[in-house]
């Protein structure tokens, strides 16, 4: 149930640049270095960073470059020196994959780290824009209800509903607390749920009581082309977890998402504080804290294809299949499945990921042997 890292590794040969070709890695660094070293003094390039120090799991070996921009502009700048790297055909060559991330929440790196340059967005954070609706925004609205099963123009009135833009960088979190003072409704469900704001469009984050997709009527992108455009809600294919774009992008181009739009409910700031709250209460006390995770490891899956008769719905949380599987405290080397909430990995101080994706393997086949039912990571699993 947690989000916030997504990836777009701009268009190239994506080879390892460690092994391929007979060029040694260190000379093709100091031509990446040099070829980096024209973006402004204020970009911080650094090498050699270790990603358990970028991610909620506390866990992963080292990015070669990584970097995090301050705003759009900067990002573009950093976008412009790695295509010149590719046009001086370091790219073509020795292949310089470019991953970007954005609060780490919800990704396992390696324990060998990740190689080219990672991105992370997390200093992104513009202000949030608030805009009250009228008349001139009735084609949104009308986007939006088109979008929304159980919707009618009936009972949508303009005047009580506003536009919240904010950048994909911004935290989850602070983007609630802010409507929350505003009294928009509609983003309570996200109470506690970890991460930016674009890594929770990117994995439709969410909890049983609404997902971001819900409310959300466009994002800002950066698209094959470097440019940045807009795509609304119709251009979207959401699911659980997962958002996925129509054509004209394919599977090996994900467009960056730069910033999101929702459409909220005015209401009470009173009665928007209270469901905050009781839902905080509720995530504290049902799940693990004290120890680095990435939340809940695996999606819950669709059991209708299962061999056993576990239970008259086509879903049952991932988390009671692996408690009904006896892996509670499961263990392997410093990964254990927690035993208050058995959907979450934990790292009980030196965990590496290696321990983790054997423990992975472990619940994955039990699961699978007592059940029938097939889990899928709900956790993006990055390098190598």
């Amino acid at each position: 149930m947690s989000s916030s890292s997504y990836y777009h590794n701009i268009p190239s040969q994506e080879m390892d640049i460690n092994i391929r070709n007979n060029v040694p890695f260190f000379t093709k660094n100091i031509r990446i270095d040099k070829t980096l070293s024209i973006l402004p003094s204020g970009i911080k390039i650094e090498k050699n960073v270790p990603m358990k120090n970028h991610t909620s799991f506390r866990v992963g070996g080292p990015a070669d470059y990584f970097v995090r921009p301050a705003s759009v502009t900067e990002f573009m700048q950093i976008i412009k020196s790695i295509e010149i790297i590719r046009a001086k055909n370091l790219s073509n060559i020795y292949g310089f994959p470019c991953t970007i991330m954005g609060g780490g929440t919800n990704i396992l790196v390696k324990d060998q780290g990740i190689r080219g340059l990672v991105i992370s967005l997390t200093r992104m954070k513009e202000d949030v824009k608030i805009t009250n609706l009228n008349h001139e925004h009735t084609g949104i609205a009308e986007h939006f209800l088109y979008s929304q099963q159980g919707f009618s123009s009936k009972q949508f009135i303009l005047s009580e509903h506003a536009i919240v833009s904010v950048s994909a960088g911004t935290s989850l979190t602070a983007l609630c607390l802010k409507t929350i003072k505003l009294g928009l409704e509609d983003l309570s469900f996200a109470a506690g749920i970890p991460g930016t704001v674009g890594g929770a469009v990117m994995m439709n984050a969410g909890t049983g009581l609404g997902t971001i997709s819900d409310r959300l009527i466009s994002i800002d992108i950066l698209d094959q082309d470097n440019n940045i455009s807009t795509l609304d809600r119709s251009q979207l294919l959401f699911s659980h977890r997962k958002l996925e774009f129509v054509p004209p992008f394919t599977p090996l181009f994900r467009p960056i998402i730069l910033r999101a739009s929702f459409l909220l409910t005015k209401g009470s700031r009173e009665k928007v504080e209270r469901s905050w709250k009781n839902l905080i209460q509720k995530r504290r006390a049902s799940q693990p804290h004290g120890f680095p995770s990435a939340g809940c490891f695996f999606k819950n899956p669709d059991i209708v294809n299962s061999t056993e008769n576990l239970i008259n719905q086509p879903i049952i949380p991932a988390g009671k299949l692996i408690d009904m599987a006896g892996l509670k405290r499961k263990r392997v080397g410093d990964a254990m499945v927690s035993d208050r909430h058995a959907n979450f990995i934990l790292n009980l101080g030196n965990a590496t990921a290696s321990e983790i994706l054997t423990l992975r393997n472990i619940v994955k086949e039990t699961v699978f042997k007592k059940f029938g039912v097939h889990l899928s990571e709900e956790v993006i699993i990055q390098g190598e």
